[in-house]
Formats: structure tokens, C-alpha cells, sequence
């Protein structure tokens, strides 16, 4: 079976998600550790890092409202050039009193790359047949991975060698660069692209949201990840606490392993496309889900008897994978499922819904750290991916079957906006 990448639409659309992981991953290590570097303060710093996760409450559905009814590629390319157009406010910054500004921009480019995703997980649904969905969006989130590898590294060095205007030159780069190889994916329109349905903007939206409860597929997901979602949050404040209380180990250290998890990552995402084959996407999920589950309940509890960072080390490079496996599956089948007249909305509904979640895993760990051991916690977490990927097995597999899909060779068309 060809792999999506053989495709050159979808190559296209592959390398443009490649660059503008490259550029957001830059800029959520640089700002916040300018912020920090200018003022000396983590609750300040926290704030840039919260900038990147809320706009998406409102523009992951704007996204997938605008989806189903503009020409995909023209969204692209108009995304990734405002991310670009929005960085020069940067250089305006001077002192504490310009912070604002880096708010303001921090803000703009969250809600753009929020967009942004949405719009690029209805093109792959459009442009992939349906049997290849957990491959390229497995080889989609490859680029998350890499983007990571690239990007963080190169946003501290740039940061570091030339202050702000590196930073705003690497990141107008990577953008200008999704947005000359999403601009050449119309070239391919034909090459077994499906016809995206028009809609009205807003018409459709209380439909979409009716049918993440109506459809049964859609319904499981959104709760799967609703779990999931929540756990991701807490791991966002525990996490560190982990590193720092259970370890006994220092920042150093925590971006060691968020950083060698992605070498997971790359290894899920290679490998994805042929289990999901022989076990289907929703299987995939499942077992996704017990592994990361099983992998995360012997990484929170193994300080009870070492803590010698290798161990670390290789636990959380293994950890990377089942996620991929978990996050390729459960979109494959939203993909699927989601009718297609309506499909960005339910995609950009569930990615909003999936970042709420994710603040409220926050507060609840917040809430619940000084009160609550962070290993009881972390196992909670665990807990959380248990009760998950037993949801997954009963709602989702018996029922694993290919979904319908219009017949391929269309073009992506675009409704006038």
C-alpha cells in the first residue's frame, strides 16, 4: 500500500505543517524565556505559556467553521502569512513596560496556529483516502516531533546569539515557508483530492455540535479525549513538580525529557501506519492508550525505588510512541465519522472542547498539589488513561468499520468567501 507521503498533495501539505511546527515551537521556548530573562518572574512567565493554550477555546471552531466553506489552501496560506506578519511587533520591545506587546503577539499567533490546525486536519481528511487516515496523520504529528527537535533548540541559540530580531527572522522564515508549500498544493488539486462541501459560515454549527453526541463514533472520541485532555493538563503542572520533589533533579533535566520524548514520537510515527493496518484505528487507540497508561504508572512510581535519570531517560523516550498511536487512531476516526459538509466544525469543536479541558486538568492540579501528594496524583492521571482506553475498547471497537466517503478525484472547491 502507498504511503500518504508518495502523494504530492499531501507532501505539500506535510512539509508546510513541517515549517510551521519549526516556527511555534521557536516561539513558545523563546518568549517565554525572554519574559523570563526580563523579568525574574515565573508567574509572569506562566502567563505567556496560558496565552498559548486559551485562544484555541474560540478559534480551533472559528477554524472549522471557516473550513467548510473557504478554499483550503487559500486558509493556509492566509494563516501561515498572518503568523509571519504578526512577528515584527517584536522588535518593538524594549523594557517591561513593552511586556504587551509580547502578550498581544503571543495571543495572535496561539489563536493563528490553533486555526491553523484545524484547517490542516480537514485537509488531510480531504486530500487522504480513507484507509490511509491514521498514516498521515500519524506522519502529520511526526512533524510535531521533529518541529520540536528543530525548533526548541533553535529558538534558544537564536535567541541567545541575536535577542528578539533572530527570533523574528526565524520565525517569519518557517512561516513564509508554510505558506509558499501550502500555496503549492493547488497545483495537485486533481491528484485524488475530494470535493470539500459548501456551507454558510454559521449555518451548520448547532448540527456539527449535535452531532458529536448523535454519532457514535464522535461521541466516544469526544469522550476519550475529553479524559485525555484533562490528564494533559494536569501533566502540565505535575510534571514538574515530579522532576523537582520526586527526582530531586532541576530544569536541565525536565527539558531533557520533554525533549527525548520526541524521539518516541518519531518512532510512533514511522510505525503507525502499519499497525493501524492490522489492528484498525480504533484498536490503535486502545492499545495506544494502555501502553501510555502502563509506561506512565511505572515512570510516576519508580521513585519509590531510583531515581537514576537514565531510567528516565529510556521511559520517556518509550512514552513518546503511544501517544503518536493514540492521537493518529482517535482522529482517523473523528475523520471518518465527522460528515463532510460539516467536518471542520466537528473537528474544530473537539479541538476547542479537547484545550478547556486541558486548562481545567490545570486548575484541578493546581488546586489539588499542595493538599495531595504529586505521586497520588500522577497515578490519578494514570487512572484517567485506564478509564480511557476502556471506553475506547467497548464504545469504539466492536463497531471499527470504514466509514462512507464521497469518491475521490474531485478538487478541494472554494465557495466565495
Amino acid at each position: 500500500m502507498t504511503h500518504p507521503l508518495r502523494e504530492a498533495a499531501f507532501a505539500r501539505l506535510w512539509a508546510a505543517g513541517f515549517f510551521g511546527e519549526i516556527g511555534q515551537w521557536a516561539l513558545m521556548l523563546a518568549l517565554p524565556l525572554y519574559v523570563l530573562q526580563l523579568t525574574r518572574s515565573a508567574l509572569i512567565t506562566s502567563a505567556v505559556a496560558l496565552l498559548g493554550l486559551l485562544p484555541s477555546l474560540v478559534f480551533a471552531p472559528l477554524a472549522g467553521a471557516i473550513a467548510d466553506r473557504w478554499n483550503l489552501v487559500v486558509l493556509l496560506v492566509l494563516i501561515s502569512a498572518g503568523q509571519g506578519l504578526l512577528l515584527p511587533a517584536l522588535l518593538l520591545v524594549d523594557d517591561t513596560g513593552d511586556l504587551w506587546i509580547i502578550y498581544l503577539v503571543s495571543a495572535g499567533e496561539a489563536a493563528l496556529a490553533a486555526m491553523f490546525e484545524a484547517a490542516k486536519n480537514v485537509a488531510v481528511a480531504t486530500l487522504v483516502a480513507e484507509d490511509q487516515l491514521v498514516a498521515a496523520n500519524a506522519a502529520i504529528g511526526l512533524n510535531a516531533n521533529l518541529g520540536r527537535l528543530t525548533g526548541s533548540p533553535l529558538g534558544g541559540v537564536v535567541l541567545g546569539l541575536w535577542g528578539l530580531p533572530g527570533v523574528v527572522t526565524l520565525g517569519g522564515a518557517a512561516f513564509a515557508g508554510t505558506a509558499c508549500l501550502a500555496a503549492t498544493i493547488s497545483r495537485h488539486r486533481l491528484d485524488g483530492v475530494v470535493e470539500v462541501a459548501a456551507a454558510p459560515f454559521w449555518r451548520g454549527i448547532g448540527d456539527a455540535l449535535g452531532s458529536l453526541w448523535r454519532i457514535r463514533e464522535l461521541r466516544a472520541c469526544m469522550l476519550v479525549e475529553g479524559l485525555l485532555a484533562i490528564a494533559q493538563g494536569m501533566f502540565v503542572v505535575l510534571f514538574l513538580l515530579f522532576i523537582t520533589d520526586l527526582l530531586g533533579k532541576g530544569e536541565t533535566e525536565a527539558g531533557v525529557l520533554r525533549g527525548v520524548q520526541a524521539i518516541g514520537g518519531l518512532i510512533g510515527g514511522v510505525t503507525a501506519g502499519v499497525l493501524a493496518r492490522r489492528l484498525g484505528p480504533a484498536r490503535l487507540l486502545s492499545a495506544g492508550l494502555l501502553a501510555f497508561g502502563a509506561v506512565s504508572a511505572v515512570t510516576w512510581n519508580a521513585p519509590s525505588f531510583t531515581t537514576a535519570f537514565g531510567v528516565y531517560i529510556v521511559l520517556f523516550v518509550i512514552v513518546g510512541a503511544p501517544g503518536v498511536y493514540t492521537h493518529a487512531g482517535w482522529l482517523a476516526i473523528i475523520q471518518r465519522a465527522a460528515p463532510p459538509h460539516i467536518r471542520g466544525r466537528v473537528l474544530g469543536a473537539i479541538l476547542g472542547l479537547s484545550d478547556g479541558l486541558q486548562a481545567l486538568g490545570m486548575f484541578i492540579a493546581g488546586v489539588l498539589a499542595g493538599t495531595v501528594s504529586t505521586q497520588v496524583l500522577l497515578n490519578a492521571k494514570v487512572g484517567l488513561f485506564v478509564v480511557a482506553a476502556v471506553l475506547a475498547a467497548t464504545l469504539l471497537v466492536p463497531h471499527d468499520r470504514a466509514g462512507r466517503r464521497e469518491p475521490p478525484g474531485q478538487p478541494i472547491r472554494a465557495t466565495a468567501p
